[in-house]
Parts: C-alpha cells; sequence; structure tokens
C-alpha cells in the first residue's frame, strides 16, 4: 500500500469536529499516523518474542500491554476527537513501556531510563504547556515508581553490562533526539506554510473589500491595513502605520477616534463611531486638487493578540476596525433633516399666514359687513345723505383693502412657483416715481410727513415691466410712510450709476435692528411684529419686491438702524434681462448710531 493510500485510510479515522480546522486536522493526522505504526510494529514483534522466550513473565506482559495501548489511544480519538486524552494514554502507554524495560535491565540503575526524557520532549509535537507539564508527570512519576519497586527489592539483581553496551544506548538515545528534532522542524514548517497560506488569503479577501480594515496595538498605532485604504484614506496600506490613520482624520473628530479605540482596548471591548477623513488624492498634490473629505462610520472590537500570551494584560490585547464609507448615507440624512426643519418652518409660516391674513382680513371684513347692515337697515331713512356717502365710501375703501391683500397673496404665489413674467418695455422711471408719489402725497400729508422725490440729471429709459416697477416704488414708498412717525421726511430718489439706475426709498422713521435685518424679505415677518402690533400689514411687501426686482435681474439693498431710519436701495440694470430669475438675495447693513441717509457700516448678508 503507497503512502497516499495510507494517509487517505488515516485521514477518514480523524473525527468530524477538527476537519474545519486544518491545524487541529493536521496534529490528528500525525498523531494516528505514529501510533497505529508504533503499534503495529510492536505488537507484530510479540509473536516471534513468544516463540524464543516461551512464557511471559510479569515485566514481559506489562511491555506487551504498552505496546497495544496506543492503538487503544487511535481509537479514542476517533471516536471522541480529543486529542489531550489520546496524548495521555500514549505517554502513559511509552512511560510503561520504558519502566517495564528498565525493570528487567537494571531498575534503577538501568541507562533505558534516560528514555523518559523523551516522554515530554514528544508531546510539544502535539500541543502547548498543558500536554508538556501532563507527559513530564507521567514520565516523574514512572521513574518515583521504578525506584521504589526498586528500593522493595521488587526488580532482580542488576545485570551486568558489557563495556561495550552503553554508547549504543547512547547512539540510540542520539538518534531518537534527532528522529524528535526534525520531526518537530518539519511540524514547525508544515505550520508556517499553513499560516502563510492562511495569512494569503486572508489578505486576499481584505484587499477585495471595500471597507477598511485596520489592526491597531493598545496605543491606538496602526499595525496593519487593507487596500482600501487607497480609496478612504488616501495613502498606501503601509502609509497608515503607525499615526499615519490618525493624520488622516479631520481635526476636529481625532478626539472621538482615539477615545473609541481607547474605549475598545481598556474598557467595554467594542465601540463605534462616526468620523471624517481629510486627504489630498495620490498624485494630486501638486495639482490644484481640492482635499476629499469623506465620513467614515467605525465598528472596533477588541481581540486577543495571537502571541502575546505571555505578555502583559495591555501588551496581549489588539483593536480590529471595519471603517465603511457613509458620506453618501450622511448627505442623505442631512438632506432629510433640512427636509424636517424645512417642513416645520412650512408649518409655522402657514400658521403665521393664517394668524396674519386673518387679523388683516378681519378690519375691512368687519367694515364691510356692519357699514353695509347699517345702510340696508335704515328703512326709517334716519341717516342724511352725508352718512350714506360716508359709510359707502368706508365699505368701498375696504374691499380695495381686501382686494389689494388678495392680489399681493396671488402675486407672491407666482413668484415663489415660478409663473410670474414680465413684459419689457422701454419706460421713464422718472413718470414712475412721479405717479407714484401722486398716489403716496395724500397718505404722507395725512401722515404729517414730508415726502420728496429727487431725480438725477440724464436718465435714460430703462426696459422693464410698468406695473411690476411701480409696484416695487408703491411696496418700498407705502413702508416708509408707514414706520415714519409725524414730522419726519421720506425721500424717493431715482439716479443713474453707470450702466445700472439706482432707485432709493429714504426714511427718518422707527428703523429696524440688526436681529431683524437678516429677517427681511420673509413672508409675513414684520419687525417687532405680533398679532396686536401698532403698524398694520401683512409683511408681504418686502417679498413681492425681491421677487419683482429678482424677474428684472436687479439687487436690493437696505440699511437701517432703530431710531435713525431705513434706506432701501433697487440697483436695475438699464438694458434689462434676457430671463426671469429667481428672487433677489437682499443685502443688509446696519447704520452707525448718527444721523444722514448716507452713513452705514456693513452688517451681514441674507437671503
Amino acid at each position: 500500500m503507497t503512502m497516499t493510500a495510507i494517509r487517505t485510510q488515516v485521514a477518514a479515522l480523524v473525527h468530524a469536529s477538527v476537519l474545519p480546522n486544518s491545524l487541529e486536522r493536521m496534529l490528528h493526522e500525525r498523531f494516528i499516523l505514529t501510533r497505529l505504526l508504533v503499534g503495529a510494529v510492536a505488537l507484530g514483534l510479540v509473536p516471534a518474542y513468544l516463540a524464543w522466550r516461551g512464557t511471559l513473565g510479569t515485566l514481559e506482559a506489562v511491555a506487551v500491554i504498552a505496546a497495544a495501548l496506543p492503538v487503544l489511544a487511535v481509537v479514542v480519538l476517533s471516536r471522541t476527537g480529543r486529542l489531550d486524552i489520546a496524548h495521555g494514554m500514549s505517554a502513559t502507554a511509552l512511560a510503561m513501556l520504558i519502566g517495564a524495560m528498565s525493570g528487567m535491565t537494571g531498575g534503577a540503575t538501568s541507562p533505558l531510563l534516560l528514555w523518559l526524557a523523551a516522554i515530554p520532549a514528544e508531546a510539544m509535537f502535539f500541543g502547548g504547556r498543558a500536554y508538556v507539564v501532563r507527559a513530564s508527570a507521567i514520565a516523574a512519576m514512572t521513574l518515583l515508581v521504578v525506584i521504589a519497586l526498586q528500593y522493595f527489592g521488587m526488580f532482580a539483581e542488576p545485570a551486568s553490562w558489557p563495556g561495550g553496551a552503553m554508547p549504543v544506548f547512547v547512539m540510540v538515545a542520539i538518534l531518537q533526539s534527532m528522529a524528535l528534532a526534525a520531526g518537530f522542524l518539519r511540524r514547525r514548517e508544515s505550520e508556517l506554510r499553513e499560516h502563510r497560506a492562511s495569512d494569503a488569503r486572508a489578505q486576499l479577501l481584505l484587499d477585495h473589500v471595500g471597507d477598511l480594515v485596520t489592526w491597531h496595538d493598545a496605543n491606538g498605532a496602526v499595525i496593519f491595513a487593507n487596500a482600501a485604504a487607497k480609496a478612504l484614506a488616501g495613502a498606501e496600506p503601509h502609509e497608515l502605520f503607525g499615526r499615519g490613520l490618525l493624520e488622516r482624520v479631520h481635526v476636529a473628530d481625532r478626539p472621538l477616534f482615539l477615545k473609541a479605540l481607547s474605549d475598545v482596548a481598556h474598557g467595554r471591548g467594542e465601540a463605534t463611531a462616526c468620523f471624517r477623513t481629510l486627504f489630498i488624492p495620490r498624485g494630486a498634490e501638486h495639482q490644484g486638487h481640492l482635499p476629499v473629505s469623506l465620513w467614515l462610520e467605525m465598528h472596533a472590537h477588541r481581540v486577543a493578540n495571537i502571541g502575546a500570551e505571555a505578555a502583559g494584560p495591555r501588551d496581549g490585547v489588539a483593536v480590529v476596525c471595519v471603517m465603511r464609507d457613509v458620506t453618501a448615507r450622511r448627505a442623505l440624512d442631512e438632506e432629510r433633516a433640512r427636509g424636517h426643519a424645512e417642513a416645520l418652518k412650512a408649518n409655522d409660516i402657514k400658521g403665521q399666514f393664517l394668524a396674519t391674513v386673518s387679523h388683516e382680513l378681519r378690519t375691512p371684513l368687519n367694515a364691510i359687513i356692519g357699514f353695509s347692515e347699517m345702510l340696508s337697515t335704515d328703512v326709517q331713512g334716519w341717516l342724511d345723505e352725508e352718512k350714506r356717502l360716508e359709510y359707502a365710501k368706508i365699505i368701498h375703501a375696504s374691499g380695495h383693502h381686501l382686494l389689494d391683500v388678495v392680489n399681493t397673496l396671488l402675486d407672491i404665489s407666482k413668484i415663489e412657483s415660478g409663473t410670474m413674467t414680465i413684459e419689457q418695455e422701454p419706460l421713464d422711471l422718472a413718470d414712475v416715481a412721479q405717479d407714484c408719489c401722486v398716489l403716496m402725497a395724500l397718505r404722507a400729508e395725512t401722515g404729517g410727513l414730508s415726502l420728496e422725490r429727487i431725480i438725477g440729471p440724464d436718465l435714460p429709459q430703462v426696459l422693464g415691466d410698468r406695473r411690476a416697477l411701480k409696484q416695487v416704488v408703491i411696496n418700498l414708498l407705502s413702508n416708509a410712510v408707514k414706520f415714519t412717525p409725524a414730522g419726519g421726511r421720506v425721500v424717493l430718489a431715482v439716479v443713474r450709476d453707470g450702466d445700472m439706475i439706482d432707485l432709493s426709498v429714504s426714511d427718518t422713521g422707527i428703523g429696524i435692528s440688526a436681529l431683524d435685518l437678516p429677517r427681511l424679505g420673509d413672508p409675513f415677518f414684520q419687525a417687532k411684529g405680533s398679532y396686536d402690533r401698532a403698524y398694520e400689514g401683512t409683511g408681504l411687501g418686502l417679498s413681492v419686491v425681491r421677487g419683482l426686482v429678482g424677474l428684472h435681474g436687479g439687487r436690493l439693498t437696505i440699511e437701517s438702524a432703530p431710531g435713525i431710519g431705513t434706506r432701501v436701495v433697487v440697483r436695475l440694470p438699464i438694458d434689462g434681462v434676457a430671463s426671469a430669475s429667481l428672487p433677489v438675495k437682499i443685502a443688509t447693513f446696519a447704520r452707525a448710531p448718527r444721523r444722514g441717509l448716507e452713513t452705514k457700516v456693513p452688517f451681514r448678508m441674507t437671503a
């Protein structure tokens, strides 16, 4: 039978529990093969020995039993998969054989006792410290038993050894030692090959995993990284060793990263953290590329550092981290958070809309209902003609106010939905300014204000929508008149500045605080506004202005300070715009605390 066939038969005797573990399977196969060979040789010599000796003595019977025990150990190993029990039986059999042969060759003075040292030496092939300790105890017990039997005279008189016998025993011991050493070296080489193959398979698997896998010592230094380091950290794996990975973690996230590693190494054994890496792509250092920022989610676990059993508890600990790119997921979460915030804001705006519009519509509706009832129920003619005319005018004014509110809401809706369009035609802004001042003159006079108009020289015609620009000016003048107390001044100025026209409305009114400036232009917002505010209005005027100025491709600037006044500047291109645009951003400035329309201090920008 060839060696391949023998190995095949031996492999069939291995217990199923160790088949998945290649190293354990190899140890079991080696144990079964050697014990079967030793047992077969020993038992094969028994018939020849019996033919020569005739009958067996006590020690000879013990030796025969010891020769058969390795075969029994093979049966136990094949049935149970317990290599420790089978090896204990095999070591006991070898000790019994040596003890019996030493008893036949001089007892405690027999040089065969030297072979007891081979028992713990042979245990190194099949296990660790526990195997060696067990085998040493068996060898020591055997030596004590032989010495005790010698002391009580249980052995025959020591045999006289010829002079050449000792060299023979020494040579046999040397040969056995060489065999043990060769076997040990073969085992180590086989284990190293298996480990290299296992490491190669693991490395190949890790290099094809999209996640970054790193191995850290107890101090957090990287001692291994897979090929994903190129994509997720912008470096070769060896460049992450030591502090290489930490240097590529965003500075703001480094404390979180280090704390997670420390908690795993010295605390609860596992942790999760989410941090950013920041790096310049490889090969792009001198090409002006911006750094790449990625969000990584790290799962860290503590493991026993293989081969560090003799080290201290801190040195014998390692941390394995698996890091996954979650940049897209973070962006989606942030988008959802923004959507949620916008939904909450929209809900707040809706509530503010209902409250503001209800407040704004209630007064004129009450006037219309009340005075119309008085007119319709005056069947006795108690109201004279003058009262009837006065009530009719109030109803008419209230109806126009309601119509203005509804038209403003419709304009806002069109602007925000992008359906608002303008008709561009040449027009004279000086005429527009004059018309608007005429319309607002009565309100200014009623409020005790001075309404002035300044028109610059050589004003060209502007391409724009007359109705829309007139609405812009009226809204700005209306706000200025509304928030300027009696005795104040409102100035409308139209001047040219290069290829732009500056249309500004300045007042000496109550002004706007620095905290309220950024919110100007938000729908339904009115500085220091509340449901029972002193100044009526929907807060939609500047929202409409923003949209209409944006449709004309213009810019809008507001500067103000409490108690100083407000100046709103609309800059319009003379040649108009090619297409409609979104509502314009408002640049806001806080004025210096002194009078003077021209003095301002930059405050902040707002949409």
